[in-house]
Order: C-alpha cells, then sequence, then structure tokens
C-alpha cells in the first residue's frame, strides 16, 4: 500500500500573529481565523445557538481585534478574542431577545401602535 501524508500548516504563533496586526496585513485576519476561529466559534454558538449569528459574531470579533490591536498588545490573544466574542456574542443575543419581544407584543390582540408610527 501506498500512503500519501498530508503535511498540516502549524499555526502561526501569537507574537507573529499580533506583529501582522501591527504591520496592517490582512494576513492577521487569515492566521487568527485558522488559529482560533472555531475556538471563537464555539463560545458563539453555546450563547446565540445559531449557525449563523454566530458566523456574524465570530466575524465581528475580527473586526474588533482589527481595530484594537494597534494600540492594544494582548498578552494572551486567545483570551482577548475570547473576551471579546463572548461580549460581543452577548450583545448580539440580547438584541435578538429585545427584538423577539417586541414583535410578540406588536402581534398581541391588545398593542396599540405609538402614535405617529
Amino acid at each position: 500500500m501506498l500512503y500519501t501524508y498530508v503535511r498540516k500548516k502549524v499555526p502561526m504563533d501569537d507574537n507573529s500573529i499580533i506583529d501582522l496586526y501591527f504591520d496592517r496585513s490582512e494576513a492577521a485576519i487569515t492566521e487568527t481565523d485558522a488559529k482560533y476561529g472555531r475556538y471563537c466559534f464555539h463560545i458563539a454558538e453555546n450563547i446565540l445557538n445559531n449557525f449563523e449569528d454566530s458566523e456574524e459574531s465570530v466575524n465581528d470579533t475580527y473586526l474588533a481585534a482589527w481595530r484594537t490591536i494597534p494600540p492594544k498588545r494582548p498578552n494572551r490573544l486567545a483570551v482577548y478574542l475570547g473576551k471579546m466574542t463572548r461580549n460581543i456574542s452577548l450583545d448580539r443575543w440580547k438584541r435578538l431577545q429585545n427584538d423577539l419581544i417586541a414583535q410578540r407584543a406588536r402581534s398581541h390582540p391588545c398593542y396599540t401602535a405609538p402614535e405617529g408610527k
């Protein structure tokens, strides 16, 4: 039998990824996703229980990292990204809950629309 070996790409270390952010290289997002994408998605999915909303939260996390890493230089990138993912996902969950409550209130027979709407 002939076996073929597939070499897995070794993820970059955190300091190298952070250096990419400081260099404003788009590869920072790619490397962040390769190393921490599943981790961030798992956090978001546990909060939101929805695939699409979880993907959006992870993408928002990458955007937040892009905007905040220079000037910040996190000591532990996994913790930094995990905390941002958690906060973004919780904010999204609260917004979705408020939308659901408002939708139920509007469909209630006693609901009257505010004037001017």
